[in-house]
C-alpha cells in the first residue's frame, strides 16, 4: 500500500475521468409548454431557451406586486424614497 502511494493520486483522477466520460450531458428529451414530448436538438434548446427567459424577464406581476396594488400602496420605489434613507 504504501509503495503504491505516488501514483494513487494520479489512479484516482484517471478513474474519476473515465467514468465522467459516460456521463457527458446529452439532451433526451423535454416537454413542450403544451405537454407535447420535444425530441430534437433544436426544439429541447428552444424549449430550455423559452423557459428561462419566463423565469427571468416575468411579464406578470408577482403576488406580493399584486396585494400591494389592491391594498392602494405603490410598489415601485421612487427616487426621493432611495435618497431620504441613504
Amino acid at each position: 500500500m504504501e509503495k503504491d502511494f505516488p501514483s494513487a493520486p494520479k489512479r484516482f483522477w484517471q478513474t474519476i475521468r473515465h467514468l465522467r466520460r459516460g456521463k457527458r450531458g446529452s439532451i433526451q428529451a423535454v416537454y413542450s409548454k403544451g405537454g407535447t414530448l420535444l425530441t430534437s436538438t433544436e426544439e429541447v434548446i428552444r424549449r430550455w431557451k423559452e423557459h428561462f427567459e419566463e423565469l427571468l424577464n416575468p411579464t406578470t406581476p408577482s403576488k406580493v406586486e399584486t396585494e400591494l396594488e389592491d391594498e392602494g400602496r405603490q410598489t415601485s420605489i421612487s427616487l426621493e424614497e432611495v435618497t431620504a434613507v441613504v
